[in-house]
This record gives C-alpha cells, structure tokens and sequence, in this order.
C-alpha cells in the first residue's frame, strides 16, 4: 500500500512540475514546481530506502 501511494504522489509531482498557468505568475510556477519536485524526490528516497532494509 505504500508503494502504491508513493507512486501517486509521484505522478501527481510530476504534473505540477511540467503544469504552467500563465495566471500564478512567475512566484506562483516556481512554488508549484518547487512542490512537485518534493512531490517527486520525496517518495524516490522513501522507496530506496525501503529496499535497503530488505
């Protein structure tokens, strides 16, 4: 089960990093990217330190 959500949150980072509205501005798209890449790199260091332990 905790693989599966971190391969949401994955997939959902990944959308707001490559997502670009013209409406939040240029502090806006750097916020959104800012979370989809913890969005993304959150959940890759959780996985790989999961198989470590095993």
């Amino acid at each position: 089960m905790r693989v599966f959500f971190s391969v949401i949150l994955i997939l959902f980072g990944s959308f707001l990093f490559a997502l670009t509205v013209d409406q939040f501005g240029k502090v806006g798209n750097f916020i959104m990217n800012g979370i989809g890449l913890i969005c993304v790199a959150g959940p890759v260091y959780y996985i790989k330190a999961r198989r470590k332990k095993k």
